[in-house]
């Protein structure tokens, strides 16, 4: 518990977002990490394989940005970002599927995400999350 919080403390210090991916596919969220450990203002500090994991662990982690995938089993994302949205306004949510369609994506939205974009989208994925950041840092301070 000690290491998690002087986690939170340091990426608070050193002004990076911190992020929590939500996937039930581990080398989605390999792959994910990958991409974003490459950037300098981006600090993932958990994981989750489904939407009720994702809920219990936002105390812990305290994410600025949580990146979640709809299709998940016990909970899909659309359900959990709900709930996060109810508990936590502060959090931005980015919804995050293989080929989000309409549904989906009017789905998220309504459920408080602030944004839905395609896995495979690398830079826009960072620069998505740069954005919320960026513009709700007044909030997580």
């Amino acid at each position: 518990m000690r290491a998690v919080l002087d986690m939170i403390i340091k990426a608070s210090i050193m002004n990076k977002c911190r992020v929590l991916l939500v996937d039930d596919h581990v080398p989605i969220r390999i792959a994910l990490r990958d991409r974003l450990n490459g950037y300098d203002d981006v600090h993932i500090v958990g994981e989750a394989c489904d939407g009720k994991q994702a809920i219990e662990v936002v105390p812990l982690y305290q994410p600025h940005v949580v990146l979640m995938d709809y299709y998940m089993p016990r909970m899909n994302g659309v359900e959990a970002a709900r709930i996060m949205k109810n508990s936590w306004q502060q959090i931005a949510i980015i919804g995050i599927s293989t080929a989000p369609d309409r549904f989906i994506t009017d789905a998220f939205l309504e459920a408080g995400a602030s944004a839905v974009i395609s896995k495979d989208q690398g830079e826009y994925l960072y620069s998505t999350i740069n954005k919320l950041f960026r513009s709700r840092s007044a909030e997580f301070c």
